[in-house]
């Protein structure tokens, strides 16, 4: 499916975060895995009139932040598909197993394994995955993905699967961005198990709360002066409700279809594969400051 000798990671980074940018090549470095900096979409690059052209397509109003988000995403979505080469999306504070640059090598070589999109992260919640894997060994084992709920913050996505990406935003509009990889019906999706990354904000929820600094893991999509906007008008909000009912309908035939051959289950991550982040974290570099 891949002829690629190496995977780029493209890590999207506030032009107001040049730490995590700093702990991400640091970071990178360390596993020897390729990458570059994506600009992030900003709030401030919003009108107005674009931010109201993106914000009421999906299950309620987004805030300005998610739209961003959303918009940083589908930049690099634009972008897969004009380089036509698989990269890894990271966000800026994603924390990676040193597992990865081995599952990295194995998906640039191999030809024969069919997917469009690859999620390594787990969030905290259930995951639909085929009980058999496709592809086992020591340290990894890949399997089909049926459902999943969140997270976006390192995935795997192939130049096919930016398109259905595109396409899917081009049918039915915005969206939140873990939402659309999580939705898009024409993907064909596949998880790594264990979880070979977490955002930095759930380390202490997988059990290593010395990897998770404050500054770096709050979210600045949920900030309290990011308050959630209100519908503009009884019409969308009764779209807005549809919408919800629509996709929790949709999960729900998800899980009947696949019952028979599928898992319901957190995908968890190895505490030890994370452990060479400490030292980064412990360094003398400007790291500390976040």
């Amino acid at each position: 499916m891949m002829n690629q000798s190496k995977i780029t990671a493209l890590v999207i980074n506030l032009a107001n975060a040049p730490k995590r940018w700093q702990f991400q090549q640091q970071q990178l470095s360390r596993l020897d895995i390729i990458h570059e900096r994506f600009e992030a979409t900003t709030v401030a690059d919003l009108t107005n009139a674009e931010y109201e052209k993106w914000a009421n397509d999906w299950q309620r109003k987004l805030r300005k932040t998610e739209v961003a988000c959303f918009l940083s995403h589908y930049r690099v979505w634009q972008h897969t598909v004009s380089t036509d080469q698989a990269l890894l999306v990271l966000e800026d504070d994603a924390l990676l197993s040193n597992q990865l640059p081995a599952a990295l090598t194995l998906l640039a070589k191999q030809n024969t394994f069919q997917y469009d999109h690859l999620t390594f992260e787990t969030r905290g919640r259930k995951k639909l995955i085929a009980t058999d894997s496709f592809y086992n060994s020591e340290n990894l084992s890949l399997h089909n993905l049926f459902l999943d709920k969140t997270g976006a913050a390192a995935y795997l996505l192939t130049p096919i699967g930016a398109q259905k990406l595109l396409d899917e935003v081009a049918k039915k509009g915005a969206g939140l961005a873990d939402a659309l990889l999580c939705h898009t019906r024409t993907l064909k999706k596949i998880q790594s198990v264990p979880a070979l990354a977490i955002q930095m904000d759930m380390a202490g929820h997988y059990g290593m709360p010395s990897l998770e600094l404050s500054s770096v893991a709050k979210s600045s999509i949920s900030t309290n002066s990011n308050a959630k906007p209100t519908a503009d008008n009884l019409a969308s909000k009764l779209q807005f409700k549809s919408k919800r009912l629509a996709t929790q309908i949709d999960m729900g035939l998800i899980q009947a279809k696949y019952a028979r051959q599928s898992e319901y289950l957190e995908v968890l991550p190895n505490q030890r594969d994370f452990s060479y982040i400490k030292s980064i974290l412990d360094s003398k570099a400007p790291l500390n400051e976040y």
